[in-house]
C-alpha cells in the first residue's frame, strides 16, 4: 500500500518546526490521561481504560513501565510524589520470581511466552534503577543451576538458537535477540562481548546486502527487524552493520508505505536515532520529511481520551501476546509510550531542539498522588 507521492517533498516553506508544534498539538488531554490508568489498590497502571473497570484485568508489568518511560522522558519524574515511587516499586518488587529472578504479571500468561521474560526483565530492572530501587531477588544467571541462559552458555548453543528464531518475520526474530540483552549483561565479560559479537556477525550474515534488512516481511516488518538490530547495537557500543543501506531503506518505507501501526512510527524515528552519527547525520530536508510525515501519522492514533492507540481506531487487545484490554477505539500504553517516551523526545533530538513542556505537567504529579490516593 502505498501514499501519494506527495508524501515525498515538503509543502512550501515547511519546516523542521512546523512538524514538532504540530507533532507536540496532538498531545494536548496526555497528561491527563495518565493519572486516570493508575491502580490505587495495587500500585501499577492499566493498560487502557476500559481495562480499570475489567475484573479479567489488573494492572500490568509492561504498562507500568512504559507509564514511567513516558514520566521520565517528560521530565516529569522530579513531580511523582516519594509515596507513589514507593508503591510502583513495591508493584514492581512483588512480581518478581524469587525462585527464577524474572518478573512475571499474575494475572496473565507471560511467563509461558520467552519473549516477554526477557522484555519483562529488562523494563523492570530499568524502571527499578529509575526510581532508586533494586530487585530483591537473585536475578537469572546468578543461580548456577539457572537453565534459563543455557542458549548462551556455548557458541553452539546460541548458534542454534538464533537459527530457530522465526526469521519468516524480521521483527519477530530480532525482537528475541533484542530482549536477551539483560540475560547477556549476565554472563562472564568475555562471554558476554562472545555472544554480542556472534548476535551481530549472524544477523549480519542475514542481511540484504541492498536494503540492510534481515528476515521477511513487509517494509515496515523488516525496518522494524533492523530497529530492534539497531537497539541490540546501540546497548552494547556496537555499531549497527549496513547503516547506509538500512536508512536509505527505512527514509524509502516512510515516504512511501502507510502507517498501520502505532509501533511503526516509534520504530523508524528511533533506527533512524541510533543511525544518525554513523552515517554522518540527516540533511535538514529529509529531516524535515521524516518529521511531518511523522505527525501527518501520529495524529491518525490519537483518541478523544488523550491517549494514542496502537491501531487506528482501535487498541490492541493483546499487544505482546497477553490480552491486556478489550481493543476499544482509546489510549493505550503500547501506543502511547511509543508517541511520548520515544518519537516525540527522538524527533526533538534529531532536530538539536529542547521538548517544550507539555499542557497540564504542572499539575501532573499532585493528579498522579491523588489518583495513587484513590481520590
Amino acid at each position: 500500500m502505498h501514499h501519494t507521492t506527495s508524501n515525498s517533498v515538503n509543502s512550501p516553506g515547511e519546516t523542521i518546526t512546523d512538524g514538532l508544534t504540530a507533532l507536540d498539538g496532538l498531545f494536548a488531554d496526555f497528561l491527563r490521561w495518565i493519572p486516570r490508568l493508575f491502580d490505587p489498590e495495587r500500585g501499577g497502571f492499566y493498560y487502557a481504560l476500559s481495562s480499570t473497570n475489567q475484573p479479567e484485568f489488573e494492572a500490568d508489568i509492561e504498562s507500568t513501565c512504559a507509564a514511567m518511560a513516558a514520566i521520565d522522558e517528560l521530565g516529569l519524574l522530579p513531580s511523582v510524589t516519594d509515596s507513589v515511587r514507593a508503591r510502583i516499586v513495591n508493584f514492581l518488587q512483588e512480581r518478581q520470581d524469587p525462585e527464577s529472578g524474572y518478573f512475571f504479571d499474575r494475572q496473565n500468561e507471560m511467563r509461558e511466552v520467552e519473549r516477554l521474560r526477557g522484555r519483562a526483565l529488562n523494563v523492570s530492572l530499568k524502571t527499578l534503577s529509575m526510581l532508586g530501587a533494586s530487585p530483591l531477588h537473585n536475578l537469572p544467571g546468578q543461580d548456577k543451576e539457572d537453565q534459563t541462559l543455557e542458549h548462551l552458555w556455548s557458541e553452539a548453543a546460541f548458534a542454534a538458537w538464533l537459527d530457530a528464531r522465526p526469521w519468516h518475520n524480521s521483527w519477530l526474530a530480532q525482537d528475541n535477540i533484542q530482549a536477551q540483552t539483560s540475560l547477556i549483561r549476565l554472563l562472564p565479560q568475555a562471554q558476554q562481548e562472545a555472544r554480542v559479537a556472534q548476535a551481530i556477525a549472524y544477523v549480519r550474515s542475514r542481511q540484504d546486502t541492498a536494503t540492510g534488512h534481515a528476515g521477511g516481511g513487509t517494509p515496515y516488518v523488516v525496518l522494524s527487524g533492523s530497529f530492534k538490530l539497531a537497539l541490540f547495537c546501540r546497548d552494547f557500543g556496537r555499531p549497527v552493520p549496513l547503516a547506509q543501506q538500512i536508512y536509505a531503506s527505512t527514509l524509502e518505507c516512510i515516504r512511501e508505505e502507510d502507517c498501520l501501526d502505532a509501533c511503526w512510527l516509534r520504530n523508524p524515528i528511533e533506527l533512524v536515532e541510533v543511525l544518525a552519527p554513523q552515517i554522518g547525520g540527516i540533511p535538514p530536508s529529509e529531516l524535515a520529511d521524516i518529521v511531518r510525515i511523522s505527525a501527518v501519522n501520529a495524529s491518525a492514533f490519537l483518541e478523544p481520551d488523550g491517549g494514542f492507540s496502537r491501531k487506528i481506531g482501535q487498541s490492541s487487545a493483546s499487544p505482546n501476546e497477553i490480552r491486556l484490554g478489550l481493543g476499544a477505539a482509546e489510549g493505550d500504553w503500547n501506543a502511547s509510550t511509543q508517541l511520548a517516551a520515544r518519537v516525540r523526545p527522538a524527533l526533538y533530538r534529531l532536530a538539536g531542539q529542547k521538548q517544550p513542556a507539555l499542557p497540564w505537567s504542572n499539575d501532573f504529579g499532585q493528579a498522579l498522588h491523588a489518583a495513587a490516593s484513590g481520590r
